[in-house]
């Protein structure tokens, strides 16, 4: 895959209580204490948006967010710019998505009323020059993404292309739930360095 600009969601299953203004104050000890490897500065509130963006974790070469869209709350990793090589972009956003979405569960913050899916993923490409919503996009990506998808969930996957022409190329890779996250994370290494 050329494009560098993924975005990796996992779905939160069970939220019991918890709105979006709720990671502003996770977010801002991720800052402090240097939670994750990479350079991190900011949170942006945008929680008042209707199935939106709620509240973003801003980094330097991608930014995470607890998000609202598809009507169903989350983790998304978005890569901006940098990173890993070709061979190793998806398996890099899933892995900082799977990092972050772990550190989320094990928060004492939330009081273990937050989890997140190990069955269902969304990819997107956050790129429509590089990867337009199409059937030559999908075609293109899917061998790529289905062996990944192997590789992730230890076999059989599903994948659906999501999103309407003018939406970003977005595939949801499903198959057999892993144990935890903890678990798929350490199929692709352990947590990002």
């Amino acid at each position: 895959m050329d494009a560098h600009k993924l975005q990796v969601k996992i779905f939160a299953h069970s939220h019991d209580g918890i709105n979006a203004e709720t990671f502003i104050p996770i977010f801002h000890a991720w800052i402090k204490n240097h939670v994750l490897p990479d350079l991190l500065f900011d949170v942006a509130n945008y929680a008042h948006v209707p199935k939106g963006p709620g509240v973003v974790l801003i980094g330097h070469e991608y930014d995470t967010f607890i998000d609202e869209a598809e009507g169903r709350l989350g983790v998304l990793h978005n890569r901006k710019r940098g990173g890993a090589g070709a061979a190793d972009r998806v398996a890099d956003a899933f892995r900082r998505a799977l990092q972050a979405a772990a550190l989320l569960e094990a928060d004492p913050a939330l009081s273990g009323k937050l989890k997140f899916s190990t069955g269902e993923f969304l990819v997107r490409v956050n790129d429509r020059l590089a990867a337009p919503n199409d059937a030559a996009t999908f075609a293109a990506l899917a061998p790529e993404l289905e062996a990944f998808g192997k590789t992730l969930f230890g076999g059989p996957v599903t994948l659906k292309q999501t999103g309407e022409a003018k939406s970003l190329f977005g595939v949801t890779i499903s198959g057999a739930p892993a144990a935890d996250l903890k678990t798929l994370l350490s199929r692709l290494g352990g947590p990002a360095s």
